[in-house]
């Protein structure tokens, strides 16, 4: 079978997961997603840890899901979520003291960037999904659409008409037509779920589809940078022909900010 192949396989049955979880309920979309950050987390720690570095994975996998729980609204609390989960942080501190690691600050820093970096746009998107106290599944959905349809087309695209590096310091095979053909994608995609789900209106759809290209390009290229920078090809072999769920989400994590960013200003 081939990579092409086994690609399209992997990614035909984790959007059907994906799409269901979303569409069965908040619950069952903030349990897939948590479960996913975790996985995610797990790649990152295994990613970065070398003999100079060795994150804390359970008190980071401890600090993601409370994060998670309460920044995504899992569980309502009202105490300030940033209080509990700072005071939570500090036992890496704490932790620290007693591993006895060479590089006890680097172990701390890895840790933290792993929860923020991953963890918390996940979190944020699942928060994002209750517009004026309800949840929606329109946004979530209309999200990952976007992100996929950028992904599929620049990848298509640039296998077929790729010439031009539009990063090759970075990521020799990405092109500028592949980039372009996401965008053409992304808009086309924006256009069908303006008319199918409405829930924002054209000019909205449209300006969250070019900050999804753009935003979630610069997601792929800073996980390329990542692995490039600790010489690995992919981030695990999860999702045969995808890699590794970093390597499936990398958008994800740099596209969340600006749409919460965008929505928060509108």
């Amino acid at each position: 079978m081939s990579n092409l192949v086994t690609r399209a396989i992997t990614g035909a049955l984790f959007v059907i997961i994906m799409i269901t979880s979303i569409l069965f309920g908040p619950l069952s979309m903030q349990f897939l997603f948590l479960l996913i950050s975790c996985g995610a987390l797990y790649e990152f720690y295994k990613l970065v840890e070398s003999e100079d570095v060795q994150p804390q994975f359970l008190t980071g996998t401890m600090i993601a899901v409370i994060m998670f729980a309460f920044t995504s609204r899992l569980l309502e609390l009202e105490t300030d979520v940033f209080i509990i989960t700072y005071a939570v942080a500090a036992l890496l501190f704490i932790a620290e003291l007693y591993r006895k690691k060479k590089n006890p600050f680097q172990n701390i820093a890895f840790t933290l960037l792993g929860v923020i970096y991953i963890v918390l746009p996940f979190a944020l998107l699942v928060r994002m999904s209750f517009q004026d106290g309800a949840f929606s599944y329109k946004l979530p959905l209309g999200f990952f659409i976007l992100l996929w349809c950028s992904d599929t087309f620049a990848y298509l695209t640039g296998i077929k008409f790729g010439k031009n590096r539009l990063f090759e310091r970075i990521s020799p095979k990405k092109s500028w037509e592949g980039s372009i053909g996401g965008t053409i994608a992304a808009l086309g995609a924006a256009y069908i779920l303006y008319r199918i789900l409405g829930y924002y209106d054209l000019q909205e759809w449209i300006i969250l589809a070019l900050i999804v290209v753009v935003a979630g390009t610069f997601g792929d290229l800073t996980e390329s940078m990542l692995k490039r920078s600790l010489d690995k090809k992919d981030s695990g072999t999860l999702l045969p022909g995808h890699g590794g769920l970093l390597d499936r989400f990398d958008g994800l994590f740099i596209a969340v900010p600006f749409i919460c960013l965008y929505l928060m200003l509108k």
